[in-house]
């Protein structure tokens, strides 16, 4: 059972503009809540003193102290085992480009994953030689069941396909896969591969993460790669990659690691075997947004996984059920918790999403457009908004006849 929370206390950490209501930003960039934004500038006060002397003291154990909080988090085994990005689009990058693979190699995707995940597919195909495709799982919205998305997937894999690019949350429609499903029947086709033919599962987790309570070890995929400035509500500009150990093998890295400095200056020998920590892209950064990841995992696991869980799809609900009881109105997500999370899609009769957008902003309501050929309008309810604030928002579109 989910711990009791105070959501309105939740609520008041959060800097955000009271004249709006703020129902399409925990999909898309975050405010920082007073815990990170207290975590920041303690990082940032100490190296604005001493900048060297800081750094040099801890961007060792800082970001180890990250990893623990995050294995806690994910029910990793290995702190090594996850690579510090900066971003989800570098984390699909830095894995999809640092793939082993050649030519005779098939990729296979289905259809509505994000742009840049579509694009780090791409240029990996491009670079290689290796065939994508992406294909269809479903046609109509009311029809889906997890079922039927596992199987349309399954269909589609041949011989020679030895990497599935997956996304846990649609961005544009707001599905959600059932990744656990997935792997449990493609460890019965991996079983009958040889090592060098294993299937490698990619999974953009970024719609999924900081929602839904599925561990690491239960989503079962070789690589998980997301941001963590969503529905985490952790720092602006920090993300990153998890992956098993054998998993790590599989690819090369991109970008240099500084990780391995002192041992490569000395010897010039490289580790034998590839972790998270290698992965990790090396160069100075954001150091104190990095560093006050940790304080964004500890906020997450106090309030509680179920408990955000329950507010994010309780809020969702409100959402979708007030949408789809519209006659004018076309809901594009499905309403079951199994089937999505926090995105909620839809269209208006008779008008374009931007425009239905702009019409909520002058209401004072910001909800977004999914940048995607389909376009639809999204609301997307985060731990700050409440149901009043959904009921407004519902009685605005419901005068949008």
């Amino acid at each position: 059972m989910a711990k009791q929370v105070d959501w309105d206390k939740v609520r008041g950490l959060f800097n955000l503009n009271r004249e709006y209501i703020h129902i399409g930003t925990s999909q898309y960039f975050v405010s920082h809540p007073k815990h990170i934004r207290d975590a920041i500038e303690k990082y940032r006060k100490k190296l604005d003193e001493n900048p060297t002397n800081f750094t040099e003291n801890n961007e060792e154990n800082f970001p180890l102290q990250v990893r623990k909080k995050l294995v806690q988090y994910m029910g990793i085994d290995d702190p090594n085992l996850i690579a510090l990005t900066d971003s989800a689009t570098m984390g699909l990058g830095i894995i999809y480009t640092g793939l082993n693979i050649n030519k005779d190699h098939d990729i296979l995707t289905p259809e509505h994953n994000h742009y840049s995940h579509q694009e780090a597919i791409r240029q990996v195909a491009n670079r290689t030689g290796a065939s994508f495709r992406e294909v269809p799982v479903y046609h109509q919205m009311k029809d889906v069941t997890e079922e039927s998305l596992v199987q349309a997937l399954l269909n589609e894999i041949r011989d020679n396909t030895v990497v599935i690019g997956l996304t846990w949350v649609q961005s544009d429609t707001g599905l959600k896969f059932p990744v656990k499903k997935f792997m449990n029947q493609l460890k019965k086709i991996n079983k009958k591969r040889d090592k060098a033919n294993q299937i490698i599962v990619v999974l953009d987790g970024t719609h999924g993460f900081g929602i839904e309570t599925e561990t690491f070890p239960e989503l079962d995929c070789d690589f998980f790669i997301t941001s963590c400035h969503k529905w985490l509500y952790g720092p602006r500009g920090t993300g990153f990659v998890a992956a098993k150990k054998e998993a790590w093998g599989s690819v090369t890295p991109v970008i240099p690691s500084y990780t391995i400095l002192s041992m490569v200056s000395i010897n010039e020998k490289h580790p034998k075997e590839m972790n998270g920590t290698q992965m990790t892209p090396g160069g100075f950064h954001s150091m104190e947004h990095r560093w006050a990841l940790k304080d964004a995992f500890e906020f997450a696991l106090d309030l509680g996984k179920d408990a955000i869980y329950e507010r994010v799809h309780q809020l969702n609900r409100q959402v979708k059920e007030g949408l789809a009881s519209m006659s004018h109105v076309t809901l594009h997500t499905p309403i079951a918790d199994e089937l999505s999370a926090g995105i909620t899609a839809f269209e208006v009769k008779g008008m374009k999403s931007k425009n239905v957008v702009k019409k909520l902003h002058d209401k004072k309501i910001i909800g977004t457009v999914a940048p995607y050929q389909t376009a639809f309008a999204r609301l997307t309810p985060g731990i700050y908004n409440t149901p009043e604030e959904i009921d407004q928002v519902l009685e605005a579109i419901h005068s949008l006849k």
